[in-house]
């Protein structure tokens, strides 16, 4: 069956709407409404990348394809060369990158190639980055150098502000004595300091003491 029939055959409407509120920068005309799950399930039965990019589904399958497909690893970068101008809204970034387990077997060569996006002009291209590095380098070995680059970009881009302060909260739980320390410089932009403070008060790993000591650091 063509990608295009399977996805027509997957889609469903009510769906379609829900996700259509969540990616509001995207055409509805664009979105099937196949579920993350069953896109997830057709990536990993797909033996190529040679279909479209036109629908919000095949941009998200193209990303899928790139952590599911099993190719050689200069072979993905040459794909994700490909697809990450491409992205043009948080859900194809965010789940595209949580398929993509491949960083982990080799960081030191992801992260030399990161580097030539890492101080990008395009709100999409610096969201992966930032979703990248949570993913993947919140470790010892890289710990200081994610933080570094999360508290030195400055951006207007909203989606890259939302993914700094998700990021710097997700590091808050392993690594509260840098986080805090951050947060503390008053160094961050008003919007991400707040946000960030905000998701760390969210979190059910964060205790009751540290939340309000958090509180106590907004702009």
């Amino acid at each position: 069956m063509e990608l295009r029939a399977e996805l027509a055959a997957l889609a469903d409407e009510s769906y379609k709407n829900f996700q259509s509120r969540l990616i509001p920068n995207v055409d509805p005309a664009r979105i099937f409404g196949v579920r993350i799950p069953k896109l997830r399930a057709l990536a990993k039965t797909l033996e190529t990348d040679d279909f479209g990019w036109d629908f919000y589904e095949e941009q998200m399958l193209h990303g899928l394809y790139i952590g599911y497909c099993g190719l050689p690893f200069e072979k993905r970068l040459q794909l994700l060369d490909d697809f990450v101008p491409r992205i043009d809204n948080w859900a194809v970034c965010d789940c595209a990158v949580s398929s993509m387990r491949f960083i982990k077997k080799d960081r030191a060569a992801f992260s030399r190639w990161l580097q030539g996006y890492m101080s990008s002009d395009r709100e999409y291209e610096l969201r992966f980055c930032v979703v990248v590095r949570m993913h993947a380098y919140l470790t010892a070995a890289y710990i200081d150098e994610t933080l570094s680059y999360l508290r030195g970009l400055q951006s207007d881009f909203y989606y890259v502000q939302m993914a700094v302060a998700w990021a710097l909260a997700t590091a808050f739980v392993p690594y509260r004595e840098r986080v805090l320390a951050i947060l503390e410089a008053q160094t961050l932009q008003p919007a991400v300091q707040n946000r960030t403070i905000g998701k760390i008060c969210d979190s059910l790993r964060v205790d009751a003491q540290d939340k309000q000591l958090v509180r106590q650091l907004r702009r």
